[in-house]
């Protein structure tokens, strides 16, 4: 299925980012260096969670780390203006966030001039190339619920609002067309069993504890491993370097490959779900996907950076619409016309708190026709697509205040929560409420650091 027409995509990977930007940059080019090029010939730079996109101090003060261990990092110079990122970086959101700066972009955006957030879930595109993400990790006991986290956050809340939501994973699972690249901050259960899973729980024997306690990785992302049927799967969390080869036959499921695989323990063996085959679109075809596993900034180089030649896109290649460059050679980031009509058609299902009362909206159901994605289809196609809308504006502005080393915070300080133009101006596009609108703040000025 490869087409010999794509240019090759030429792109890194880091795990977990921890807010070392400038330490993640520097080292990025250190090693394009060592492979004799330069970090301006990537493509973009990932980044698999633990952002840490702490605009100011009292965003600190949203983020689930305790607070002895907190610590501001580099973003707020990227934010402010003050560095620039000098590569596309595109991220998802892990368990140790500036979780309201995410909430301001659930639908996905700029969290600084050249850095690009997937948000809860999204799916965009890079010329021919088509990438997924899911933020956040996965707990069960908070997977079936709302979005209802609002600010001020309380303890609950901040260990609460990263977590996955069943509704983002099942717009994911809507999905019909392949996607060449899929990101994740906590990796998909049971894949460390399509690699070297002895050496793995030889080196990390809490991992088989997990594992037998039937707790390692998140299950939604599993579900999506089969029906997305990426060819490359990148995630971090795990705070170590992991490889695995998925390779899903025409007509069956992962849990059917995971039935096949050999070497299995036992007890993992039993704990194993039955093959229910897949109704997916992944089930129309055969598929590898090469899963990557990397670990946080600190750990030795090659633990939490890879710099890899990705080659030629393997399906999405006949969309002209995708394909326009930038004045450095390179493409645009562009929303996907088959996610933008899943926005649409599922908005009516995203439960958000109202942010005067913090009451939950019911639930209109989880299910969405295949006429009613049909119809927002053709929709977007109408009103997007043959409108020349499809790339993503780089429409970054600050309107939350910036680093103030003066300020005094303490650990009981709130900021504001701050209406983002960029999620307005994504509504907007496809003519849905925005969800997220709050009362405008006049200005940083008047609102000083915004405390709650």
């Amino acid at each position: 299925m490869e087409s010999s027409g794509t240019p090759e995509l030429k792109v890194a990977v880091v795990g977990c980012g921890h807010g070392e930007l400038d330490n993640i940059y520097a080292t990025l080019e250190s090693e394009c260096e060592r492979k004799g090029f330069s970090s301006r010939d990537l493509d973009f730079l990932i980044i698999c969670g633990d952002f840490q996109a702490v605009r100011n101090e009292l965003d600190l003060n949203c983020m689930s780390v305790p607070h002895r261990h907190r610590k501001l990092g580099d973003f707020h110079k990227y934010y402010s203006g003050a560095a620039q990122a000098p590569v596309l970086t595109i991220v998802v959101g892990g368990n140790h966030e500036a979780s309201n700066y995410h909430f301001e972009l659930y639908h996905g955006g700029w969290l600084a001039p050249n850095i690009y957030y997937l948000g809860a879930a999204g799916v965009i595109r890079y010329g021919p190339w088509r990438i997924a993400g899911i933020s956040g990790i996965y707990n069960p006991r908070n997977y079936h619920k709302p979005h209802s986290e609002r600010l001020p956050y309380d303890r609950d809340d901040i260990r609460s609002v990263y977590h996955v939501r069943e509704y983002d994973v099942q717009r994911l699972l809507f999905l019909r067309s392949p996607v060449d690249i899929a990101l994740s901050h906590d990796w998909p259960a049971w894949v460390e069993l399509f690699g070297d899973h002895k050496q793995l729980f030889a080196t990390k024997p809490t991992f088989l504890t997990s594992a037998l306690a039937n707790s390692l990785g998140s299950k939604p992302a599993t579900e999506l491993l089969g029906h997305l049927r990426p060819s490359y799967w990148f995630a971090g969390h795990m705070h170590i370097r992991f490889e695995a080869t998925v390779e899903l036959e025409e007509g069956a499921g992962i849990y059917d490959a995971l039935k096949r695989l050999e070497d299995v323990p036992e007890k993992l063996r039993a704990l194993l779900p039955r093959p229910s085959g897949s109704s997916s679109v992944g089930s129309a075809f055969t598929a590898k996907t090469e899963f990557l596993g990397l670990s946080k900034v600190g750990s030795p180089t090659f633990q939490w950076l890879e710099v890899r030649n990705l080659g030629r896109a393997p399906y999405n290649t006949n969309a002209p619409h995708y394909s326009r460059n930038t004045t450095t050679g390179k493409f645009d980031l562009n929303y996907d016309e088959e996610w933008l009509a899943i926005t649409r058609a599922c908005f009516a299902g995203l439960q958000i708190a109202d942010p005067e009362t913090l009451v939950v909206a019911p639930s209109r159901g989880k299910k969405v026709a295949a006429m009613t994605l049909d119809e927002e289809r053709k929709w977007v196609k109408e009103n997007i697509v043959d409108k020349g809308l499809l790339s993503i504006p780089r429409d970054f502005v600050a309107h939350a205040p910036v680093h103030n080393p003066d300020l005094v915070v303490t650990p009981d300080m709130q900021p504001l929560e701050y209406p983002n133009q960029q999620t307005a101006r994504f509504c907007e596009l496809l003519q849905i409420p925005n969800k997220f609108a709050m009362p405008s703040v006049e200005s940083t000025e008047d609102a000083g650091l915004g405390l709650l």
